[in-house]
């Protein structure tokens, strides 16, 4: 069985060659790594590293120099492109050992009925198991397509418009440096990028745009309907749905179980179960990686 590391006392951890899969998390008892090791079951260590921004730069600066360390994380605001790529190269050795999950979250998976259903600690039918998922989806919809909306925009406008100069003689001076700074086209066309993406028609524009996405085209969500079971915040939904009369969860003792442990011990019963019933995901990540520990 694999151990779930804390990334503490981090220049011992990294001078060791042993396999490790770096995921989002802020300790050992976080939802990644704990369910994971229950998908992961080989020889290989996951280790919590933060949250995705710091996964995926510790990926780039560590890829050439650490073959053996993989790095997981949620989807966020990274494209079809991107993840795709990730999926198909992995590993890289010309850029990362990076892998996204192709939904916004890892508990996205987990939000599928049909794979929620397989759970023995589920108390309710499907129908009755849809509604509450779909209740929980509903509340905080239009939140979700407000914040795709802005995430959008703020990711455009972080690419890089502008590049450094780079000829010495087209700047002898102070005055003649700051001329060739004025008249560069970018800033204008920058400027005018800006306004057209956080003008009021264009936020407009996204926010339905992504909400009809989500939905469908409906008022509402509905399996099997629209996109939003891969881009809701299923972190949030997962929760309230655990905690919701539709599962329980006993301990040994027979009390009940509760908190971030009941959310634990269902997604871990539910990645025990057979490959057939598994997130096509899961099992490429687990094939994947028993690739790269068998080589």
């Amino acid at each position: 069985m694999m151990e779930a590391t804390p990334i503490a006392h981090s220049e011992e951890f990294l001078q060791e060659s042993r396999h490790t899969l770096f995921v989002e998390g802020a300790g050992a008892d976080s939802f990644d790594p704990k369910v994971l090791d229950a998908l992961l079951d080989s020889n290989i260590r996951i280790a919590p590293l933060g949250p995705s921004y710091s996964v995926s730069s510790v990926a780039e600066a560590l890829f050439a120099h650490h073959p053996t360390y993989y790095f997981l994380i949620d989807r966020d605001h990274h494209d079809d492109k991107f993840v795709e790529r990730c999926w198909s190269n992995f590993p890289d050795p010309k850029t990362h050992n990076l892998l996204v999950w192709r939904r916004r979250e890892i508990e996205n998976y987990f939000l599928d009925s049909d794979y929620l259903l397989q759970s023995s600690y589920c108390k309710v039918d499907r129908g009755a198991l849809e509604s509450k998922i779909l209740q929980f989806v509903n509340k905080r919809l239009f939140l979700d397509a407000a914040n795709r909306a802005v995430t959008s925009i703020r990711e455009e406008l972080k690419q890089n418009w502008i590049e450094n100069f780079t000829n010495p003689a087209e700047f002898p001076n102070k005055a003649a440096a700051l001329d060739k700074l004025k008249d560069a086209d970018e800033f204008a066309r920058h400027r005018a990028d800006v306004e057209r993406k956080v003008s009021i028609g264009e936020v407009e524009r996204r926010f339905h745009k992504y909400l009809d996405a989500m939905t469908g085209g409906r008022d509402t969500v509905a399996f099997r309907v629209g996109d939003w079971l891969h881009t809701i915040q299923g972190k949030n939904v997962l929760s309230q749905v655990i905690h919701s009369n539709c599962f329980q969860v006993r301990a040994a003792d027979g009390s009940m179980v509760t908190g971030r442990e009941k959310i634990n011990e269902v997604a871990k019963d539910l990645l025990r179960k057979e490959e057939r019933f598994q997130p096509d995901d899961f099992i490429a990540l687990k094939r994947l990686i028993n690739e790269r520990i068998m080589r």
